[in-house]
């Protein structure tokens, strides 16, 4: 169901708010593993922020059946070379996903950033006046 809301949550801000193709998605401890999801599954999702991304389903969140197909690893690496970047360190299972960006020859999609701001760069976008 988390992933559906934040699904539900791209879909507004793409059609009602007409925020432009360039969608970026934040998540925090579990959140981060569902906003991996949330944009394997919608491609308006330009950046994945993530901040203490668990190793492995093995840590959390648990999600049904899911270690019989996949692991948060491997879900990141689908979003090749998609702009996915960390507030935190990558854990060390994601050598994998490092690897699989450089075969899509986009190593620096995956990065690590000191903060939000950077992570999304807010200096290349004017700010708009409110009327």
């Amino acid at each position: 169901m988390q992933i559906l809301d934040v699904l539900r949550a791209v879909e507004w801000a793409a059609t009602e708010e007409r925020l432009g193709p360039a969608i970026s998605i934040y998540g925090k401890g579990d959140m981060a593993a569902v906003s991996l999801y949330a944009a394997l599954f919608d491609e308006r999702v330009k950046q994945i922020i993530l901040n203490d991304v668990p190793a492995s389903h093995w840590q959390r969140p648990a999600l049904l059946n899911v270690l019989r197909i996949t692991d948060l690893r491997e879900v990141a690496a689908a979003l090749a070379p998609r702009r996915l970047t960390s507030l935190t360190r990558f854990p060390d299972t994601f050598e994998f996903t490092r690897d699989i960006y450089r075969l899509h020859r986009a190593p620096h999609q995956f990065a690590q950033s000191p903060s939000l701001p950077e992570a999304l760069e807010v200096w290349k976008y004017p700010v708009s006046s409110a009327k």
